[in-house]
């Protein structure tokens, strides 16, 4: 054989060899979905940035885990049984709880909070929906029932001395309004500005022009509404925050929210800048809540690429696939992984880039461990 031929026959295996490597690591690199054994339907889901997780998760519970201060943990429960998700390494742990469970989920609730509501907590910050009233018979959370205010209690210093003294707390009432309440269940408490301290994040709805978010902030000392979104335009329009967290890289925290998501289901990007909050991006085509539910929390913000920024992984319209999202720069879709049933009770995340687990709580009372 010709040193010619020879060569031209080296040149194609080894482009062959390149094609069939190139295949195999696109295989690998398709998204798998499995089903969780939990042995039990799930009725009620909590994320890592839930009060109820971080409770748990240093909890007696989860004691003999040895789980790391920042260790993010998961609560699923249903009627017969409930457990913590968690990593071990690189895998998916599954902690059964027993009726231990139910006990921490008590803990999410302040006694005058509205029915259904949960307090979130950041340092000495405590919030929660209170002044329940149902001049705004919306229902899209399950019943007449939503806020007229958000109640912020303050644990205040107290002197160190030999003897054990109460810790005194401060409490302030931010009012939604004469025509307006605050259709949520949960403020969602994160430092919008840099400052060091959290402002609050909740969805406010008027009867006559629909859903805003409004930012909660302390200026001048006072707790007070300090920058709001337009309002949709009609009433009973509601929208639905989706995840908070610098998205584009600028070093500005963007809050992701869906907009009417029981209708064209439009995802925004706002960003506050300034004490305002200023719309970067849309795009139309999904859904983080279904009409009726109480589940608010699905969709997460995680880093998948390893570029620094997190994607935001969201359910589609119909709520049967999850999005990927990259949002820097715009709305772009990268991938789309189909579920064997709709989303409905949760969506989180544990790890990130190639060790990244999403988590999805479906309709049918399953629990879909996706891999990225």
């Amino acid at each position: 054989m010709s040193d010619e031929r020879r060569f031209w026959r080296a040149g194609a295996a080894a482009v062959a060899l390149a094609a069939l490597s190139g295949l195999a690591q696109q295989a690998r690199a398709e998204p798998s979905v499995t089903l969780l054994p939990l042995g039990f339907e799930v009725t009620e889901f909590r994320g890592p940035g839930s009060r109820l997780a971080t409770v748990l998760s240093s909890s007696d519970a989860l004691r003999g885990e040895r789980l790391a201060p920042d260790q993010k943990v998961i609560a699923v429960w249903g009627k017969t049984g409930g457990a913590a998700l968690t990593l071990a390494g690189r895998e998916l742990r599954t902690v059964p709880l027993g009726p231990s469970i139910a006990d921490a989920a008590e803990r999410e609730t302040a006694r005058s909070a509205i029915p259904g509501s949960r307090l979130q907590a950041a340092g000495p910050l405590t919030a929660y929906l209170s002044d329940s009233t149902e001049d705004y018979r919306h229902g899209v959370l399950g019943d007449a029932v939503e806020a007229k205010a958000v109640s912020i209690v303050e644990r205040q210093p107290v002197a160190i001395g030999p003897d054990p003294k109460p810790v005194p707390t401060r409490t302030a009432k931010v009012p939604a309004g004469d025509t307006a309440v605050f259709e949520d269940l949960e403020p969602r408490l994160a430092d919008l500005d840099g400052d060091g301290a959290p402002e609050i994040v909740v969805v406010k709805s008027s009867s006559e022009r629909g859903s805003s978010l409004a930012v909660i902030g302390r200026r001048e000392g006072a707790w007070a509404i300090v920058a709001e979104t337009p309002p949709i335009g009609q009433p009973n329009r509601w929208l639905n925050p989706a995840a908070i967290a610098d998205f584009d890289g600028d070093g500005k925290t963007d809050i992701a929210l869906v907009r009417t998501p029981h209708l064209d289901g439009v995802l925004q990007l706002w960003t506050f800048d300034r004490g305002r909050l200023a719309l970067r991006h849309e795009a139309a085509g999904y859904s983080n809540h279904a009409l009726g539910s109480t589940a608010l929390d699905n969709a997460a913000a995680v880093d998948l690429d390893g570029d620094g920024r997190p994607e935001l992984v969201i359910p589609t319209l119909d709520r049967t696939a999850l999005a990927v999202l990259s949002l820097k720069g715009g709305v772009k879709e990268i991938r789309r992984i189909a579920l064997p049933a709709r989303v409905l009770r949760g969506v989180a995340a544990l790890g990130a880039g190639k060790d990244a687990h999403l988590l999805a709580a479906l309709e049918d009372g399953r629990v879909a461990l996706v891999r990225p």
